[in-house]
């Protein structure tokens, strides 16, 4: 279980990422995996504080969890598959669906505010 990972994002926010594994040790390449496609995150201009992974294998099937947590903010995504990286990255898809979506709506409310104040 590894605790306490700070990643900086260029806007200046400091992220705490939390990788656990469940019934397996996770290696150090695998590590690098989640952190790297965590800092994509960046991207979509939300406060985030932590981002929890849990990786976990239950027999012959690999389970990836993420919870990403921020100001006025909590996401969840699961995703299972065979291979570990495979799980991690199809819950990651889902993850950033789920932002793209959240983003938008922020994105659209805001903009009609303004047109109301315009007009």
């Amino acid at each position: 279980m590894s605790r306490g990972l700070d990643l900086s994002f260029e806007k200046g926010n400091k992220v705490e990422i939390d990788i656990s594994g469940r019934h397996f040790h996770v290696t150090p390449a695998l590590k690098n995996h989640v952190t790297e496609r965590v800092k994509k995150l960046d991207k979509y201009a939300l406060k985030l504080e932590t981002v929890h992974v849990v990786l976990e294998v239950q027999k012959f099937l690999h389970i990836s969890e993420i919870v990403l947590r921020g100001k006025n903010l909590r996401v969840t995504a699961k995703g299972e598959s065979t291979d570990m990286y495979a799980a991690f990255d199809k819950t990651f898809g889902n993850i950033q669906l789920q932002l793209g979506k959240l983003h938008e709506k922020r994105r659209d409310h805001k903009a009609r505010r303004y047109e109301a104040e315009e007009v």
